[in-house]
């Protein structure tokens, strides 16, 4: 998972999913696709256990500033992320990462509020759970520019055919959107991974028996 996140927060601060539909239609477009460099942003996870741990460590490679903030007072720093507040997270965070898993609790917890509590423009990222974001909330939030991209891996509702027509409108923008990265929830979903839940059922199984 920390790898796929670097991978998409790379597509989207330079723009090469974009670039290469637009060579691929014929088009060079060098100044329109003008990236930003990882190494000189301050990226903020929301949530830093197993999931956000990984992504932290690899983010150490490019020399960006990474801070994590996680409800859970028991979670400690591992060298890879500053812990902070999260008004901290907010006021500091150029590149937003979701790493906290669903719950009832959690439910639609990045809202309007929580995206207007940011001080700079972000970049927003989710690999979480798609019902932890009121996409709606983020939709606005692209339209007006105070969210420069986003690179999502989950939706609200990832059933595409049963779309309400709020969650279609939203979709249809997202989609459409040249400074968005979007993928159907596989950040986790590699061979490897496949193998190594099999290894752990079986030895759950071992265990059982």
């Amino acid at each position: 998972m920390g790898e796929f996140a670097t991978g998409q927060l790379l597509a989207l601060l330079r723009h090469s999913i974009t670039a290469d539909a637009e060579v691929r239609r014929g088009e060079w477009h060098r100044e329109a696709n003008r990236g930003d460099e990882l190494g000189t942003k301050t990226v903020g996870l929301l949530g830093y256990g197993h999931m956000g741990r990984a992504f932290a460590q690899r983010l150490r490679g490019f020399g960006c500033t990474v801070l994590a903030h996680d409800i859970d007072p028991a979670v400690g720093s591992d060298g890879n992320a500053e812990l902070v507040p999260l008004a901290e997270l907010q006021a500091r965070t150029e590149v937003l990462s979701l790493h906290i898993p669903y719950s009832e609790a959690n439910h639609q917890f990045v809202n309007e509020a929580f995206l207007a509590g940011f001080q700079h423009r972000i970049w927003f990222m989710n690999t979480a759970r798609g019902e932890v974001l009121d996409q709606a909330a983020l939709v606005a939030r692209l339209q007006s520019g105070q969210v420069r991209g986003a690179a999502l891996d989950v939706l609200d509702n990832e059933k595409l055919a049963t779309l309400t027509p709020a969650q279609q409108a939203t979709f249809d923008y997202l989609r459409a959107a040249p400074n968005t990265v979007l993928s159907p929830h596989i950040g986790g979903w590699t061979h490897q991974s496949y193998q190594r839940i099999n290894e752990v059922l079986v030895a759950k199984i071992a265990a059982l028996l």
